[in-house]
């Protein structure tokens, strides 16, 4: 039997039906896609400056997403500016219960103001 008839007469499917079925695939694919795209809000300035220190320094050990834990570092969204800062020193601040049992964390030497700003990227 003929995989392409559609009726006991011998008449083909082709041309027509099979542009048709495949604009509705590529039309349901579409609707799909943007469906589950979500417009992000825009970030502020100095968001977007804490943004550029994250995916310039932080990416090699945490997540793209920083609410996502990454190779070797946890997840730091909401990091808090204490936590921020005793990070950059190699340390923890009083009281704090580290993620993980890991010393691997590179010092880096952020201003205060760099810090503020990956603190405000860090809580989008």
């Amino acid at each position: 039997m003929n995989p392409f008839q559609i009726n006991g007469s011998g008449s083909e499917r082709g041309g027509i039906h099979r542009l048709s079925f495949f604009g509705f695939l590529l039309l349901l694919f579409f609707t799909l896609v943007f469906s589950f795209c979500k417009e992000s809000k825009p970030l502020s300035p100095e968001a977007e400056a804490g943004r550029g220190l994250y995916m310039a320094n932080c990416l090699a050990c945490h997540n793209a997403n920083p609410k996502l834990d990454g190779a070797v570092g946890p997840s730091v969204a909401n990091s808090s500016y204490e936590l921020l800062e005793a990070r950059m020193r190699g340390e923890y601040p009083p009281g704090y219960v580290p993620k993980r049992q890991s010393t691997a964390m590179t010092r880096f030497n952020f201003t205060e103001a760099q810090i503020k700003s990956l603190e405000e990227f860090l809580k989008q």
